[in-house]
């Protein structure tokens, strides 16, 4: 799987052994199946940790998912990790894709999110069977909304999550003329 690359930022799929070598704070061996740095000490981008080990398995279990499921997103300066961005799988049988992204707190406000959210996205609408990237986004998470909005998403409805009740549902689609 190639990377997808954008002005400042290389975005990488994450392979189940790199998301267990992160999971693990296992430094060494992340920086060689990504080559890439973290941020530390050595841990997930916020509210990732307890998704990984799902999309580790789920990649494990089905390999060509693996654009599918999470990528790192590296500085394309300093070979820095930023955050990381992804899936929650790939399309349904409608054609739309759940997307959800964080960034490590050092770089917050730097516009990596909105630059890798905007590169995943282009991505994906190229995808067969793909016509419309969602992202669920808490009523209070204005930076996250920002980044959404920025990224060309917007509010097509609401959704109901166990963990935050009611979020913003934001999406984009596919150009009718790509579908």
């Amino acid at each position: 799987m190639a990377s997808i690359k954008t002005e400042r930022l290389e975005l990488l799929p994450l392979s189940p052994e790199a998301i267990e070598a992160l999971l693990a704070a296992d430094e060494p061996r992340l920086r060689a199946l990504t080559g890439a740095a973290f941020p530390t000490p050595l841990r997930p981008p916020p509210l990732m940790e307890s998704l990984l080990p799902l999309v580790r398995d789920r990649v494990r279990a089905h390999p060509a998912e693996l654009p599918w499921g999470t990528w790192v997103v590296v500085s394309r300066v300093n070979q820095q990790a930023v955050g990381a961005l992804g899936f929650g799988g790939p399309p349904d049988p409608a054609g739309d894709v759940l997307l959800g992204y964080a960034t490590y707190p050092e770089s917050d406000r730097k516009g990596y999110a909105t630059e890798a959210v905007r590169g995943l996205v282009a991505w994906a609408l190229q995808q067969p069977g793909v016509h419309r990237i969602c992202s669920s986004i808490p009523p209070d998470n204005e930076a996250a909304r920002r980044v959404a909005e920025k990224a060309g998403m917007r509010i097509v409805g609401t959704v109901w999550e166990e963990d935050i009740d009611e979020a913003l549902l934001y999406a984009v689609d596919k150009p009718a003329a790509g579908r």
